[in-house]
């Protein structure tokens, strides 16, 4: 599947699915952000931040409910990507990001990315 310049990404431990839906990004990711993943999440959300500029969109949403386990590399690109998206002044968008409840890191985690840029992230679950 294919969002304008962002693809789909299928590895045998770690998927990202794009989509565009009213006029905003969202992509899903599920499996393991560990160390296979990070040279790819990096790249990719380069490539998210890119498009929702170019597109102009209002807020892009991270569905991670079926993330099962990131490390910290991999952490760190949000953290980069975030810094990104702040930095855009009066073109930056919204970052949300949608939690699973069961999944108790995602809780801690979400919530320092979300105190890094309160401004523009909210995190859902």
């Amino acid at each position: 599947m294919s969002v304008l310049g962002i693809e789909s990404v299928n590895k045998p431990s770690f998927s990202l699915t794009p989509s565009f839906v009213d006029g905003n990004l969202a992509v899903k990711f599920s499996g393991n952000a560990d160390m296979a993943a990070m040279s790819t999440l990096a790249v990719y959300l380069r490539s998210v931040h890119s498009e929702a500029m170019q597109l102009g969109v209002g807020e892009v949403t991270v569905d991670l409910t079926e993330l099962y386990f990131m490390n910290s590399s991999c952490f760190k690109s949000f953290v980069t990507w975030i810094e990104s998206a702040s930095s855009a002044g009066s073109s930056a968008y919204r970052i949300k990001f949608v939690a699973n409840p069961k999944l108790h890191w995602q809780r801690r985690s979400l919530e320092a990315l979300r105190c890094l840029a309160d401004h523009i992230v909210t995190v859902q679950s």
